[in-house]
């Protein structure tokens, strides 16, 4: 009976450890010391201005970060969400990831801080860093409290924490590190798969460049 009991626990830890998220290896996708900023642009909606998308080359590493800067922090990864379920209905392979997604990009907002009432603008304003990071051998998704100031007009990071990061399926990564490019970049297809590409995954970046298929965001 005892012999029984333990096992029925072992089976449970290990279905239970298969469920988790599996850690992205922050160190690769997610060090920010060598990043250069190859493209950025402002992120707006509804004639408002809440943040900024930008490609990233961070070594050997190619991100899609997206940082929301504003008032209304909660009502934007709504619409996030209202994207992600167009791009990734139930019935597409990619589904499960994006719920994991979401689901991260949930807790990391909640995660973040109540702005302060009073005050500038910018103490009115809370921030959220969402990176989508690829290299040749790992991807994932990083979401990170960061620490933003404005100078001369340019969101400028000071630092940022790391909330969580999450592994997520290879396709799932690239196909919305492409949407999310073409939404906002006018960037000629086999241009924008170049910058996407991490080195060393050239054949990657042409068959990203290929995959038309989907809703638009």
């Amino acid at each position: 009976m005892r012999f029984a009991g333990a096992a029925i626990l072992a089976l449970a830890i290990s279905i239970a450890a298969r469920a988790a998220p599996t850690p992205a290896p922050p160190g690769e996708l997610f060090d920010r010391s060598h990043d250069r900023i190859l493209k950025r642009a402002t992120l707006t909606s509804r004639g408002r201005t809440h943040g900024e998308v930008r490609l990233i080359e961070r070594g050997s590493v190619r991100v899609v970060q997206t940082l929301l800067y504003s008032q209304l922090l909660r009502r934007v990864v709504s619409e996030i969400g209202v994207r992600e379920h167009a791009n990734w209905p139930a019935d597409r392979e990619g589904h499960e990831a994006s719920e994991r997604y979401l689901a991260a990009l949930d807790r990391a907002e909640r995660a973040i801080p109540p702005a302060s009432d009073r005050g500038a603008d910018a103490q009115r304003r809370r921030a959220l860093l969402i990176e989508f990071a690829v290299s040749k051998s790992a991807q994932g998704v990083g979401l990170l409290a960061p620490e933003v100031e404005k100078r001369e007009g340019d969101l400028v990071i000071e630092a940022a924490r790391l909330i969580e990061a999450i592994e997520l399926p290879r396709e799932f990564v690239q196909r919305d590190m492409r949407l999310i490019a073409e939404e906002h970049f006018a960037i000629e297809p086999a241009e924008l798969a170049r910058l996407l590409a991490p080195p060393g995954a050239a054949d990657e970046g042409r068959a990203n460049a290929e995959d038309t298929v989907g809703v638009e965001p």
